[in-house]
Parts: C-alpha cells; sequence; structure tokens
C-alpha cells in the first residue's frame, strides 16, 4: 500500500550552476555532498575565510574560489545561489543579490519575524526567486509521511509528536555561541516547519526552552514546545539535546497518529554522534500490521539536492509550486516567533497570521 508514496524530488532537466556563499560545516558535510550525488553542478565558492572555501574546492573540485562577496553574487547570479550563511549575515548578503537572481536562503530567515519581513520586501523589490533552506520537507521519510497525509491514508490526524534525548555536536557550531535564543530558531525550526506546512499555523503556541550547565556558553540547548490546534490535534516536542549517557538510550522519532492509521519515523541523522543510526520509517492502516518501509535515501545528503531541485525546477517552469517559498518561511517564522515570545514570557502565545 506504502510503496507509491514519494519519497524523493525529482531533479531539473537541465541542472543550472550553483554558487555556494558560505563554507561552513553545513556546506562541507550536506550541501556539497547532496549536489555531488545529484549531478547539481557547482560553479563557485566564497567564504569570509578564504582558508576554508579553497579547502573545500580543493576537496569537492570547484573550479573558483571567489575572493569578494560581490564578486561571487555578480558572477553565480545566471545560476543559483546558495545562501549559507549565519541568520545575522543574510540581511547583508541579500542586499548585494543582483536583480533577477534564483536563491536557496539558509534558514531560519532571519533572526525574527520583523527580520523576516524585511527580507522578504526586498527580494521582491529585487525581483529574485527564493526558496529557504527548510530541507526536512524533503528528508525521504517526511515527504513519504506528508504524501500518506495528503492522500487521506491515515485518516483524520489527531496525534503528532517529536521525541529527542540524544547529544547535539553544538561545537560544530561556534556563531550559535553568539545568539540569544538557540534551540527553536535553529533546530526545532525544522519541525515547526514540517508541521505548519502539512497542517497549517496553531492558534497558541506554549514554549520553554532551557540552558545546560554542560554547554554554558550556549543561551539554551533544549525546548519544549506544545502547538494548540484546539481539540483537533494534540501536538508536542520535546527536545533534549544535551543527553550524556551513551547511545543504548537515545532516542529521536516523530510519530503521527491518524483515526484510520499512524507513521513512526526514526530519525536516526540524530544519535550516535558522529556516525548516526540508520534513519527508519514504520505505517500501519486499519486492518493491517505494522510495515517496515524501505527508504530510497536520508536526510543527508538527500534532501539538500532536494530543496534545491525545488527551486530550480520552480524556476525552470517544471513544478508549479515552491515548497519553501518565501510567504511560507516567513509563516514558519511567524510560528517560530511565537514560540520564542512564549518563552521569554511564561504564557501561551497566539500566533500572527497574515
Amino acid at each position: 500500500m506504502f510503496e507509491h508514496l514519494q519519497q524523493l524530488w525529482s531533479m531539473p532537466s537541465h541542472p543550472g550552476p550553483v554558487t555556494l556563499i558560505g563554507a561552513g560545516g553545513i556546506v562541507r558535510d550536506a550541501h556539497l555532498p547532496a549536489y555531488k550525488k545529484w549531478g547539481l553542478p557547482v560553479a563557485g565558492i566564497f567564504d569570509v575565510d578564504m582558508a576554508r572555501a579553497r579547502a573545500l574546492a580543493d576537496e569537492f573540485s570547484i573550479a573558483n574560489v571567489y575572493e569578494t562577496l560581490e564578486q561571487a553574487l555578480s558572477t553565480g547570479a545566471g545560476g543559483v545561489l546558495d545562501i549559507a550563511v549565519p541568520p545575522q549575515a543574510l540581511a547583508q548578503v541579500i542586499e548585494c543579490i543582483p536583480d533577477g537572481a534564483v536563491a536557496l536562503v539558509q534558514k531560519p530567515f532571519g533572526r525574527n519575524l520583523s527580520e523576516a519581513h524585511a527580507l522578504a520586501a526586498l527580494l521582491k523589490q529585487k525581483n529574485v526567486t527564493a526558496a529557504v533552506n527548510f530541507q526536512l520537507q524533503f528528508t525521504p521519510s517526511m515527504l513519504a509521511v506528508s504524501n500518506a497525509i495528503a492522500q487521506g491514508l491515515f485518516g483524520e490526524i489527531v496525534e503528532l509528536e517529536v521525541h529527542l534525548a540524544c547529544a547535539t555536536p553544538w561545537d560544530d557550531w561556534p556563531f550559535m555561541r553568539m545568539l540569544e535564543v538557540v534551540e527553536i530558531p535553529l533546530h526545532s525550526i525544522h519541525y515547526l516547519d514540517w508541521v505548519r506546512a502539512n497542517f497549517g499555523l496553531p492558534e497558541k503556541v506554549y514554549a520553554k526552552s532551557l540552558p545546560h550547565p554542560g554547554y554554558p556558553e550556549l543561551a539554551d540547548a533544549r525546548s519544549s514546545i506544545i502547538l494548540d490546534y484546539g481539540d483537533k490535534i494534540r501536538c508536542c516536542l520535546s527536545l533534549n539535546h544535551t543527553h550524556r549517557w551513551g547511545t543504548k538510550n537515545e532516542q529521536a522519532t516523530i510519530r503521527v497518529e491518524g483515526t484510520r492509521g499512524a507513521a513512526l519515523v526514526g530519525v536516526g541523522y540524530q544519535l550516535n554522534f558522529p556516525d548516526g543510526a540508520p534513519e527508519t520509517l514504520q505505517m500501519i492502516t486499519e486492518g493491517s500490521d505494522w510495515q517496515d518501509i524501505a527508504l530510497k535515501g536520508a536526510r543527508i545528503p538527500d534532501s539538500f539536492a532536494g530543496v534545491m531541485a525545488n527551486l530550480q525546477r520552480f524556476a525552470a517552469g517544471e513544478d508549479d509550486k515552491l515548497q519553501t517559498s518565501i510567504p511560507d518561511s516567513v509563516a514558519t517564522m511567524a510560528l517560530v516567533d511565537a514560540c520564542l515570545s512564549s518563552n521569554a514570557s511564561g504564557e501561551a502565545v497566539a500566533v500572527k497570521k497574515s
């Protein structure tokens, strides 16, 4: 029954050259392996740390290492700009994007909702075709779950729960030490975006993020979030990234239950750092047993190719919908903003809908 569900995104018929703005860990570990695997050509790379950019260029056979941001943006505007920089640097880069360019923008889409609106207005003014890199939507397991939900295979959805107890390598991202909030806008945002994309915005949220003594330089490293969909769906996220007690009892799951079926996703890439564990997907419908669904790929690297493929296909007229469009991404930022406001106030907060 579940074999026909979509797990991978079709690649563009004529892939355009990608120019990378940023050469950090996510580019090294995910973007570049994805583009190499799926035949998406990389034309050049820029980073304020030239040595880091040159190292990645050597490792992945990238022809051009640009000395300035302006040179990279102007040269790469004929293809697709992959802007993989921290949120505090997005505005500076987007202000320099040539009019009419095509760009993939790293999440979060700014540091707050106000900044997201400003960035969206700037991209619209420049007539830039842009998407935000919310790649969880393109992870094979999550694509399959979304496809099953859309087809009504699970009936009316009544339960949605994300549960993590794992050791996240926070030290891999030193820029996070400078942020006033970390877990929700940098990690939970992926789950919040997937939930919004499938079920719309909730009425209210309650969120609490906490620091951990093991990470004294981080503002926070674990969160509890409740999304209020009224009496329709019980939706909660329990996210502990500071599990210190070995891999035996680490946990990372996403559970979706409906009136006629359910899905359980094993989020293997969150476990057993640095090696990870296999990602898994199980599904069930009324009158059947749980089935193990063979996955055709993994979040890293395949979802990173998927989000780039959707952008390129949309720009070329091959896809009629941009899955992580700027308006959708601003809506996700509204949900993130409500969570951060709740965390700051200690109260449930209504989600701004525009």
